[in-house]
């Protein structure tokens, strides 16, 4: 059977919800035909004739170009029973065009992207979702933000995302170290983009300073960047932690490295002894998964991480890494100091992180679910859809 994935973000993009839906893609291309209707990107070269994206960048013109690309591929592939969206953003692209097409719609959702405030978007968008085949929340915490926007729950399947093996580094941790200046240090990392809901500067100010005190050795490295090509995050966070790390004069243990490549990215995730994500639990904005904890238990590396929004999803309390409350910068000061004082404990965290990320959140397993979505759907009767 066949698929049309209709999605504003998608790589060359940067980001998480990117990789998420490109690795979907490769693990669902393994069962299905798959042509994928996604937006301008500056550099976008594809050389799959089933990726299709708009010559001009723009919002509108991408919802032009997928409504009516998709129609006509719909029209010319009677093999394609599903039209997947990649955001509840799609969703009235995918609404309408399963609607005419009688075609079954499947809608992932990831959080931010349920509860965006502007009435516009709630009216259209969010409320559309009422109307689907399917929903796909990345987490418990972001089905819940779904039933509260009205969508019924047996129409709501939580599935998490999923991730690749990637490339490994043929050093080893101290060589990796020495490659990045970080001889001898303890290493504390971030990686993700550099949103305000993150928390960065929070626990610059907040922690840090007090894990140095007691931790000589530390220093702290942040992958990532400015969401530029985002549509609702436009600070310049960046430039906000750059100013921030110099005026508390630490600019020999923090070090901003922006986005890496996959083999550097391996690289750093060898060199480092912990993770960290400081989320911060804010209104109109949220953490709807946390997929870079799983990427980094996947590589071996456990984390510590606030318990806001999807997050208590990726991390298993006390087995692969460790749970603090937001805003409790106490306890997440403690927790760092104590494990990076505690090697063994550590250890025994990033074996439990490896084992889970491999046997939870691999795409095989995660493509699986999806294909029982599909199957759950497919016998949905047409008259079912029109009733709604």
């Amino acid at each position: 059977m066949g698929i049309l994935v209709i999605s504003w973000n998608f790589p060359p993009r940067v980001g998480g919800l990117e990789n998420l839906i490109a690795g979907l893609c490769c693990g669902l291309k393994k069962k299905h035909s798959l042509v994928v209707i996604t937006s301008w990107a500056s550099g976008a070269a594809d050389r799959d004739e089933r990726v299709l994206r708009p010559r001009w960048p723009g919002l509108p013109v991408f919802f032009i170009f997928a409504m009516v690309r998709g129609f006509l591929v719909l029209r010319r592939n009677p093999e394609i029973k599903w039209i997947l969206g990649g955001s509840a953003l799609v969703c009235p692209l995918v609404l309408v065009l399963a609607r005419l097409l009688r075609r079954k719609s499947i809608i992932l959702v990831h959080g931010l992207d349920v509860i965006y405030p502007r009435r516009v978007y709630q009216a259209l968008c969010v409320r559309a979702l009422r109307f689907c085949d399917r929903i796909v929340p990345n987490s418990r915490y972001t089905l819940s933000l779904a039933e509260e926007k009205g969508i019924s729950r047996e129409r709501l399947v939580v599935i998490p995302p999923g991730i690749d093996d990637g490339p490994r580094p043929s050093h080893g941790a101290e060589e990796v170290k020495v490659e990045f200046g970080v001889t001898r240090k303890k290493v504390l990392l971030y990686v993700g983009r550099l949103a305000r809901r993150k928390g960065l500067k929070e626990f610059l100010q907040n922690s840090f300073p007090r894990i140095v005190a007691e931790v000589p050795e530390v220093c702290f490295l942040i992958v990532g960047g400015n969401p530029t090509e985002s549509l609702v995050h436009h600070e310049d966070v960046a430039g906000e932690l750059k100013g921030q790390i110099q005026s508390m004069k630490m600019q020999d243990r923090i070090r901003l490295l922006g986005w890496l490549g996959d083999d550097d990215l391996a690289k750093v995730y060898r060199a480092a002894d912990l993770m960290v994500l400081p989320a911060l639990a804010m209104k109109n904005d949220v953490e709807g998964f946390g997929i870079v904890v799983i990427e980094a238990a996947a590589a071996g590396l456990p984390a510590v991480a606030t318990r806001v929004g999807g997050i208590p999803d990726a991390i298993e309390d006390g087995m692969s890494g460790i749970l603090v409350d937001a805003n409790a910068y106490e306890d997440m000061t403690r927790t760092i100091v104590n494990l990076l004082h505690d090697g063994e404990k550590r250890r025994i965290l990033s074996d439990y992180a490896r084992k889970r990320a491999a046997e939870k959140f691999s795409w095989e397993r995660i493509a699986k679910q999806y294909d029982a979505v599909f199957e759950a759907v497919a016998s949905t009767a047409p008259s079912d859809i029109e009733r709604r």
